[in-house]
């Protein structure tokens, strides 16, 4: 029995039949067939309703612009609920979001049940993993939002900054629950020690980087990590140098996570790595920070990234 996805045909020995008629038709070898029994046509319309939760899973796609072979895995409705929800300042409509989330949950459930364990042959190079954890974890963030209502103030409010949110909210992706937290640190961050993903990872807060309004692609990464960083960087809100004072101000990301830059210069050859270091990777020629400049970190605006916010800032 062969499935083809995105296409309302089966395929049972060797006819064809839509699904539309499948409760009343049955592919036989020969031209007559006594009617079917109550039960048999119980059984049928049961097994009729698997297949086409089945057909209408998004968990592939044959892609045949990234140079491998066979099926991957498909951000197809990832990249719907970005484009119809994330504005241009990657900023996001919760609400309307969780009035229209038919596409986005058949994402989630996605997730839930497929990734680099269950299958590793649909991601079959380093990049279409880390692809996969990104996306994963933007989307989970998503969830995790709409799960409390959808929230409007912040995510990381509580006691202990984030620990509700980002530590005791359980997620599963893979087969496998976890919380974001582990997601980022003992996945995303520890396995491939690539330092952009701080400019991909989205924690719904307003001084995250700007969340695109496409997923992230194996195809495409790492342009599309290069691109992030980059505009990351560039920005002010990120990146404040005061030329006359020789100070300059980063975004508490540099400091959440300094360990990861620092080690990406010493693995790279940098004997004297420093955050500016790194930092200037990503500026152009004419905009490289000096290097005896002070760091200091600019104030986290922890507030919802939502387009509807109207609360005031959440800062640390």
């Amino acid at each position: 029995m062969t499935i083809l996805s995105g296409m309302r045909l089966l395929r049972l020995s060797s006819c064809r039949i839509p699904l539309t008629d499948f409760t009343d038709k049955l592919c036989m070898n020969k031209p007559k067939q006594k009617p079917f029994s109550a039960k048999m046509k119980q059984a049928t319309l049961f097994f009729a309703a698997i297949l086409v939760a089945i057909v209408n899973l998004p968990a592939f796609s044959s892609n045949p612009d990234d140079g491998l072979q066979g099926t991957l895995f498909d951000y197809s409705l990832w990249t719907k609920t970005l484009s119809l929800f994330v504005d241009q300042n990657g900023r996001i409509d919760y609400q309307g979001l969780l009035l229209d989330r038919n596409d986005f949950d058949q994402y989630i459930n996605a997730l839930e049940t497929i990734g680099p364990v269950t299958r590793p042959d649909l991601f079959p190079t380093k990049n279409s993993q880390l692809a996969y954890y990104i996306n994963a974890y933007n989307a989970l963030v998503f969830n995790g939002v709409l799960s409390r209502g959808p929230e409007t103030s912040s995510v990381w409010s509580g006691l202990i900054s984030g620990l509700n949110f980002f530590v005791r909210m359980d997620v599963k992706i893979d087969g496998r629950i976890t919380n974001l937290k582990k997601l980022e640190d003992r996945i995303i961050r520890k396995k491939f020690k690539d330092p952009r993903i701080h400019a991909a990872l989205n924690c719904a807060s307003n001084s995250c980087p700007r969340l695109p309004q496409a997923a992230f692609l194996p195809e495409k990464l790492d342009q599309q990590l290069n691109q992030a960083m980059t505009e990351f960087v560039a920005s002010d809100a990120n990146v404040l140098v005061d030329e006359k004072n020789h100070r300059v101000f980063i975004s508490k990301i540099f400091d959440w996570f300094e360990e990861d830059f620092i080690d990406f210069e010493k693995d790279n050859g940098n004997q004297t790595p420093s955050l500016i270091d790194y930092i200037n990777r990503f500026l152009p020629a004419n905009s490289q920070i000096e290097s005896h400049f002070k760091i200091d970190f600019l104030k986290y605006d922890k507030g919802i990234n939502s387009q509807r916010n109207n609360q005031e800032p959440a800062d640390s």
